[in-house]
């Protein structure tokens, strides 16, 4: 007893230690608190700010030209930009032109390669036909006559229109096919029209297809992390090309770009990319953290706001994920062992009783009967309670989406 009352600690030490604990938690907590609530009443002040800047500014537009180096690229064809953060309409339009002038530059540097690319081509099959008879470029020509009759340039701009368009050709085929559904402004036939003429742009003007390709590459530009979410991207060329304005007197087209309904999604990103908390949006709405495939899913469904579309699952909800997503992988390995249970019950290998007079594997009785029974029912069971969890479980992650048929 002498030895152990000499091993406990002073009882004064032992207050104090605790003093000091206890002061160190409450000054730690102190600082969170004060830090949390310092930080969120700048970000609400911030986001109020913008939200009364963004109310009370008004529109302003710029226009460019489309003007390349090479003057049959041309067409007269116009790029317009709105938004409501710029000053005015002069710097709107420098915003833009710094966009598409890059852009020309970089397309037009492509479809001078394709050209060299096309002219090697023939060059190839005039010196060497055999080796390209049986080959399957995507160039094609009218004759084996005709190939001095081709225009280098048109094939080369052809060519790059379905490249760069390639997806919203393929966005369009899709969301035509009425595998979901979409609003009921946008026409299936419609769509399948522009599909069409992405893949079979022959007949079209030159000039044209090249503004197309520009414009899709310009709304990369400035879509800046958009760029990620082809599908919300094809969505808003469709609109973009379904309101294209064609002067009858020139047959130019302008094409009006709205930058902040291109680059919908990313404030919302910026204040709250947390998928598992609710804050407060720009918008006044206490929502889950985007991300980026809310985006692109939300360009799949044709919506004309970026929103949430799903939820996350968290803690034991990934096990019930996990669970849903290998049902039949772990069904089958139930089997397997129930499988292996009825050889067992009939292999005289462990206890008479349970083991022995249990029939055949085609003439069961005894044991084996119960087994079959208690099995069936088990799995009847099991089948009914995880069918029943992926309906709720789902419900409750696409509930966003409810009235949308999601992709996949």
């Amino acid at each position: 007893a002498k030895h152990c009352a000499e091993m406990r600690p002073n009882k004064s030490w032992s207050l104090l230690a605790g003093i000091l604990l206890l002061s160190v938690a409450a000054l730690q907590v102190t600082s969170s608190v004060w830090r949390w609530c310092r930080e969120g009443f700048r970000r609400n002040k911030k986001h109020s700010d913008e939200t009364h800047a963004e109310a009370g500014g008004q529109q302003q537009t710029g226009h460019v030209t489309i003007c390349p180096v090479d003057k049959a690229l041309g067409g007269g064809h116009n790029f317009e930009m709105s938004s409501k953060r710029m000053r005015d309409g002069g710097q709107a339009a420098w915003w833009l032109w710094t966009h598409v002038s890059t852009q020309i530059a970089i397309l037009e540097k492509q479809v001078n390669v394709e050209i060299k690319a096309t002219q090697a081509r023939r060059s190839r099959r005039q010196h060497h036909p055999k080796s390209l008879k049986h080959s399957s470029s995507t160039l094609s020509y009218q004759s084996d006559d005709s190939d001095e009759a081709v225009d280098d340039l048109a094939v080369a701009v052809q060519v790059i229109h379905k490249r760069t368009l390639e997806g919203f050709a393929a966005w369009c085929a899709y969301v035509s096919g009425g595998s979901i559904r979409c609003s009921s402004a946008l026409d299936p036939q419609d769509l399948k029209t522009m599909a069409k003429s992405v893949e079979h742009n022959a007949e079209r003007p030159i000039p044209l297809l090249f503004a197309e390709a520009l414009l899709l590459r310009t709304m990369e530009s400035l879509g800046e992390q958009i760029l990620q979410c082809p599908e919300r991207l094809s969505y808003l060329l469709y609109k973009i090309l379904t309101n294209a304005y064609v002067d009858p007197m020139t047959g130019a087209t302008t094409f009006a770009i709205d930058l902040d309904e291109l680059q919908d999604g990313l404030p919302q990103m910026e204040c709250n990319s947390n998928p598992y908390v609710r804050k407060k949006q720009p918008n006044g709405k206490w929502e889950l953290g985007l991300n980026f495939d809310d985006i692109n899913e939300s360009g799949i469904q044709c919506r004309e706001n970026v929103t949430k579309t799903y939820k996350e699952p968290a803690s034991c909800l990934v096990l019930v994920d996990l669970i849903l997503c290998y049902r039949v992988p772990l069904m089958l390995k139930l089997y397997c062992l129930g499988i292996a249970g009825y050889i067992y019950l009939g292999s005289n290998m462990g206890d008479d009783i349970a083991t022995a007079h249990n029939g055949t594997l085609w003439a069961p009785a005894w044991m084996r009967i119960n087994y079959v029974q208690y099995t069936a029912m088990m799995d009847a069971a099991i089948w009914v309670f995880l069918e029943s969890l992926l309906i709720f479980y789902t419900v409750w992650q696409r509930w966003a989406s409810l009235g949308y048929s999601s992709p996949g």
